[in-house]
């Protein structure tokens, strides 16, 4: 049994040293020269700071002081991007959460101040949007 062990080893080893290079699959990834990104993405960062209630609210790196303010700065974003008409009727929202700073209530009251904005964004539209902000959750760091 270890002859045959070793025999297979040595029969890995060298096929895999008599692999060619010309044979790897040669892929042109695409590339970019716009540092914009998605303009359907809209990034939402929550930190621990002094401020009133205890954290710092980032919109697309615009900061704010309390969660109404980053209420608004939501609406208008979204108001903006459907004025633009750029073919979409959902954004997606990039919510970032410190894990060791920002504590559960607070992430629920994030979520809960989303789903406010999703709710008058909904009536402003008569209802002809199902869900205007999509929720995707990152909560490692943020930055």
């Amino acid at each position: 049994m270890t002859d045959l062990i070793f025999l297979l080893l040595v029969f890995f080893v060298l096929a895999t040293t008599m692999i060619k290079t010309n044979n790897i699959v040669q892929l042109t990834l695409p590339t970019s020269a716009s540092q914009d990104g998605d303009p359907s993405v809209v990034s939402l960062s929550v930190n621990a700071d002094d401020s009133e209630d205890g954290f710092v609210y980032a919109v697309q790196n615009d900061l704010y002081d309390n969660i109404n303010e980053a209420n608004a700065a939501l609406r208008t974003i979204y108001r903006e991007r459907m004025a633009a008409k750029e073919g979409y009727e959902s954004l997606y929202l990039s919510l970032h959460c410190d894990e060791k700073a920002v504590s559960y209530g607070a992430f629920v009251g994030v979520l809960d101040m989303i789903n406010e904005v999703n709710g008058a964004l909904k009536m402003e539209t008569a209802n002809t949007v199902e869900q205007p902000y999509r929720i995707v959750l990152a909560t490692k760091e943020a930055k």
